[in-house]
């Protein structure tokens, strides 16, 4: 600090820091970026190796060892009689073996092993095989297979996560579990490569619980921690991610698909929170599958979390394939499924995309439901008739309209999609004679329909092409104005983006208008753009984001009255720049960052970080440390990105230049206290002797040394300080 300076006046604001929960779209992130060429995952088909053969592998994990991916699940007999003609479900649960295949990408496997097979080095006989998991043990160099054997626990190892496994041990027991065996389980390997067992009790299954495996040979599931009870669950599993865990299972539907639910803690042993529905689960039961395992990948520039579900169809006949992945999106306490038929996954940087193929309906083949129902998932009905039916063109179920008597029926689902140009198509069969039964498509632009009022016996594709989407929305519909008997069925609904170049690009955005000190703004997120604007009058009650209803509490008083950006909090997962704007006049911008976005990123490093914060009405609150750049008429102010979900978006402001302003803290201090004890004594004098000689860096020292109150530290100020001393 120099010894003479200009006395600032600054006022500080606390507030604690808490994420503030957002909408539904707060989570759409990436949702609807363009999708990479390779790397894609397709669901809703019988995943095949590198070699072109099914992947068999049910009930397992994905296990990271080095730098390569392993995946072990079992290969029962039914599977195979499955896959092979996928018309009716059988119950043939015969264990073949433990299949293990690996991975650099997560997406192309090679079949490496049958690792455990009935033939295996001291494996017993069993009637039923399953619910497994991988975990090298540092201790001892071996490669520890833990899983459910009849109403055991099995432990195999080997040296080689590819090799033939050995049985060691079958323990009949966990101490602290409810009745022999588990209900459900998985192995969790944390990031100090610890192992877990992470399970409910057998009988009932409504006791949830995390054992540790041994340390010296992961060969033994030591006493279980209850983490939660009172609710039955299967298909317990457990992910991490950014430090939190998340305890994870689906309803008792057996091999049926399910919700999806969560817990969140500190901590693997909790406490944990109470049970949540995680969103985006109920559209189509988890994308017709139940909680199986986890993968987080903490990517180059994001981590994100995989949600691996069993679709058991083999046992349930439930559709098309044992393998549906897909990614999650998370914020905090906040977990949503995002239901992709396509995508694509990029293992080093972490980021995906949605396929150009991906299928926008949920819930398409009437899957979801596991029983007869009037009220179908992901579809709004009204009327009477409507009602899923046993016998699909493909799986289990269709749905239908239809009455004994006179009937209206109507059954929708509402998307929100990508801008562009879409085809519908469905498969039906129709008794005729109704005097009215269509299919139809509605959007902003037109209602489009086919009639489906005739007979037609078999199974039947109809198709509605050229659906154009400018506003993100459309409804799907079926309308029935039905005679007493008649009968409109369908499945297997695809509502995909035109892909054969004909469609439609999205209107060109209105410029955004200028400011006086904020000119040119240039957003690039450009599915969140309508959300931003330039706004005047900084104060307590502004509203922040153009997508939230958050306002702000406090503002200092630097701040109030500023030229400010109203951006989109969904923004705040772009991974580019967010938008750039040119200086209208020599300004000072600022950027209120939350708290909670660490490291800070790299393109602030050339601002200041001010003493100033702001705080918003988030359901917590939400704490924004306030940093600063002055910049010249003309020049451009880069806005870069967040790219973090588990925060808001950033809050840019600006002001009239003003040299005599630094945006720091006052400092507390007595004049003539230099050394700070609450006295002014002959020790102070002695500190004003060395104000006078050296360099001093002490903010609260030097302000306490101008004894005249005129922004320097002179001689006149010693004078002064000796004739007090003096009494004078």
């Amino acid at each position: 600090m120099k010894k003479c300076g200009v006395l600032k006046r600054i006022t500080l604001l606390l507030a604690a820091f808490v994420l503030a929960i957002g909408t539904l779209s707060t989570f759409s992130g990436n949702f609807f970026a363009e999708a990479a060429e390779n790397n894609m995952i397709y669901n809703d088909t019988f995943w095949k190796d590198t070699s072109g053969n099914n992947i068999y592998s049910q009930g397992g994990g994905v296990f990271k060892f080095g730098d390569t991916y392993y995946w072990y699940g079992v290969h029962y007999s039914g599977a195979e009689t499955y896959a092979a003609n996928p018309t009716k479900k059988n119950d043939d649960t015969a264990f073949k073996a433990v299949t293990c295949y690996s991975s650099k990408d997560l997406v192309n496997w090679k079949f490496e092993n049958n690792v455990l097979t009935s033939k295996s080095s001291g494996f017993p006989w069993c009637y039923w095989f399953g619910r497994l998991g991988v975990a090298y043990c540092k201790n001892t160099g071996k490669y520890v297979l833990v899983a459910q054997h009849n109403e055991s626990v099995l432990f195999a190892s080997c040296d080689s996560p590819t090799g033939n496994f050995k049985v060691e041990n079958i323990q009949d027991q966990i101490t602290n579990v409810l009745k022999q065996g588990t209900g459900d389980q998985t192995v969790f390997i944390d990031d100090d490569g610890q192992a877990y067992i992470v399970c409910s009790n057998k009988g009932g299954r409504g006791h949830q619980y995390i054992s540790k495996l041994r340390e010296s040979d992961f060969l033994y599931a030591e006493p279980a921690v209850e983490v939660a009870k009172g609710s039955g669950r299967e298909g317990n599993c457990l992910f991490k991610y950014k430090n939190k865990y998340y305890f994870c299972a689906s309803d008792l539907h057996g091999w049926n698909s399910s919700h999806s639910y969560y817990m969140v803690a500190d901590k693997i042993t909790g406490p944990y929170s109470s049970w949540k529905i995680m969103d985006g689960t109920d559209e189509d039961f988890s994308y017709v599958t139940q909680t199986g395992f986890f993968v987080t990948v903490k990517g180059s520039k994001q981590e994100t979390v995989l949600f691996c579900g069993d679709r058991w169809s083999d046992f349930a006949g439930n559709g098309i394939g044992y393998n549906q992945w897909v990614p999650l999106s998370i914020d905090g306490d906040y977990v949503k499924f995002n239901s992709l038929s396509e995508w694509s996954f990029n293992a080093e940087t972490g980021e995906w995309g949605v396929g150009a193929g991906n299928n926008y309906c949920l819930n398409p083949t009437f899957e979801a439901d596991r029983v007869n129902q009037t009220t179908l998932a992901g579809w709004k009905a009204s009327g009477t008739g409507n009602s899923n039916k046993k016998g699909g063109r493909t799986g289990n179920w269709s749905a239908q309209q239809y009455d004994a008597n006179a009937f209206k029926a109507t059954l929708t689902q509402d998307l929100n999609v990508p801008n562009g140009t879409y085809n519908l198509k469905a498969w039906v069969k129709s008794s005729g004679g109704q005097n009215t039964a269509i299919i139809y498509t509605r959007t902003s632009e037109e209602d489009k329909i086919v009639n489906v009022n005739s007979k037609i016996n078999d199974w039947t594709q109809i198709a509605i092409d050229g659906v154009q989407v400018n506003d993100g929305k459309v409804q799907i519909g079926i309308y029935s104005d039905g005679n007493a008997g008649n009968w409109l069925i369908y499945d297997d609904f695809t509502f995909i983006r035109d892909s054969s170049g004909t469609s439609a690009e999205p209107p060109e955005p209105e410029k955004i208008p200028d400011g006086e000190l904020i000119k040119s703004l240039v957003v690039n997120d450009k599915d969140n753009y309508s959300d931003w604007s330039i706004q005047t009058g900084l104060a307590e009650g502004s509203e922040i984001f153009g997508d939230r209803a958050f306002r702000l509490t406090s503002v200092p008083e630097q701040l109030v009255g500023a030229e400010w950006i109203k951006a989109a909090c969904d923004s705040k997962k772009f991974s580019a720049d967010e938008a750039e704007y040119t200086a209208g006049a020599d300004i000072t911008a600022f950027v209120g960052l939350d708290t909670r976005v660490v490291p800070v990123p790299e393109w602030l490093s050339d601002w200041k970080k001010t003493d100033l914060t702001l705080t918003d009405d988030g359901n917590p609150v939400v704490t924004y440390n306030v940093y600063k750049k002055d910049v010249k008429t003309g020049e451009k102010v880069t806005l870069g990105a967040v790219n973090m979900s588990n925060a808001v978006n950033y809050i840019a402001m600006a002001k009239p230049y003003d040299p005599n302003e630094s945006y720091m803290n006052p400092v507390e201090y007595t004049t003539g206290d230099l050394n700070g004890d609450g006295r002014i004594n002959i020790f102070d004098m002695i500190f004003m002797k060395q104000a006078l000689t050296e360099p001093v860096s002490d903010k609260r020292q030097m302000l306490a040394a101008d004894m005249n109150g005129d922004n320097c530290v002179d001689v006149s100020d010693a004078v002064i300080l000796q004739k007090i001393l003096l009494g004078i």
